[in-house]
């Protein structure tokens, strides 16, 4: 009986420190806000959003040129172009070949360039070859362009 007594206080002492004992400290939680912050760090290194967005721009731009480009051949095999591609990309919204020229993402115009320079894209003075570009976003590809020439009828 005299041992059963003497075991009493020593339990309720140790239910006392486990009680003490319930949460976390303060080296533990650190350790784990920095594995949550290199978790993080290593996921917005994989998702690089700034490269995101410049090929989103280049899609922009690669999509855009299609459609020039498709409304200049339209334009060319139609009777009203008469063989000639359009002086100014303006004469394709008013043959609606196109609802509205579009912008490249930055604003501004796509390049368009004619030749022979003076063509005034009737019969009379046709032009027959056209140029449409615009250059990339991607840094990884400085210096290349979007680009579609009627003389090869691809895009690049």
């Amino acid at each position: 009986m005299y041992s059963n007594l003497k075991l009493m206080p020593v339990l309720n002492a140790k239910r006392l420190t486990l009680n003490a004992k319930r949460g976390f400290t303060l080296i533990e939680l650190l350790i784990v806000i920095a594995i949550l912050g290199i978790l993080a760090a290593a996921v917005l290194v994989a998702v690089n959003p700034a490269k995101r967005q410049n090929q989103a721009r280049d899609s922009k731009i690669q999509s855009d040129t299609g459609q020039i480009a498709t409304a200049l051949v339209a334009y060319f095999t139609d009777s009203i172009g008469a063989g000639t591609y359009p002086a100014a990309l303006s004469t394709l919204v008013t043959n609606q070949d196109l609802t509205v020229i579009p912008v490249p993402p930055d604003g501004g115009a796509y390049e368009y360039v004619v030749a022979p320079a003076a063509c005034a894209g009737t019969a009379a003075s046709p032009c027959t070859t056209v140029t449409l570009s615009e250059p990339m976003y991607d840094p990884a590809t400085a210096g290349n362009l979007w680009c579609w020439r009627s003389a090869t009828g691809n895009a690049s």
